[in-house]
């Protein structure tokens, strides 16, 4: 049985996988930066209202990433 999801990380470059980690990095800073600067200027919401759907989405466009494949 094949499966419809592949993940075949090697048949990426190095600089594009690096790429995908400094992303992440990225991401979590900007997570981290909000949720201090919600607490600290006392914003009306909660942080996950932003740092949620920044996850989220960014775990969406990472298995999308991860499971293409070329034919």
């Amino acid at each position: 049985m094949t499966s419809p999801f592949h993940i075949d990380v090697a048949q990426y470059p190095n600089r594009v996988r690096w790429f995908m980690v400094m992303a992440w990095a990225l991401i979590a800073l900007k997570c981290v930066l909000v949720w201090w600067a919600i607490n600290h200027w006392q914003v009306p919401f909660h942080p996950l209202w932003i740092v949620g759907p920044t996850l989220v989405f960014a775990a969406l466009a990472t298995v999308i990433w991860l499971t293409h494949h070329r034919d």
